[in-house]
């Protein structure tokens, strides 16, 4: 019991980490996004990019944070961010 919980811990820490590097801009999608962009530019097509950005992605996050403390009355606190999903099967947050 103690080693799952160490486990859950550690995994909830890491997604921590990856949440708040892509509301910064160093997610990995925007590195993905910037090499594409350049690539783009240069008229390039590397099979590394074409084949990633090819694939459906399952899991869409919005960069958006929730507001914290709420800063207006209950009736207009925007519920935060969030998007769709992004493809069929897919799950938005």
């Amino acid at each position: 019991r103690g080693r799952r919980r160490a486990l859950l811990e550690a995994a909830l820490a890491q997604a921590q980490g990856r949440r708040r590097a892509a509301m910064t801009g160093a997610g990995l999608e925007r590195h993905l996004q910037a090499l594409a962009a350049v690539a783009n530019q240069m008229q390039l097509r590397p099979p590394f990019l074409t084949e990633v950005l090819g694939q459906p992605w399952a899991l869409a996050f919005s960069p958006a944070p929730r507001p914290h403390p709420p800063l207006l009355p209950h009736p207009l606190r925007p519920a935060g961010g969030g998007f769709n999903p992004v493809g069929t099967g897919g799950t938005g947050m």
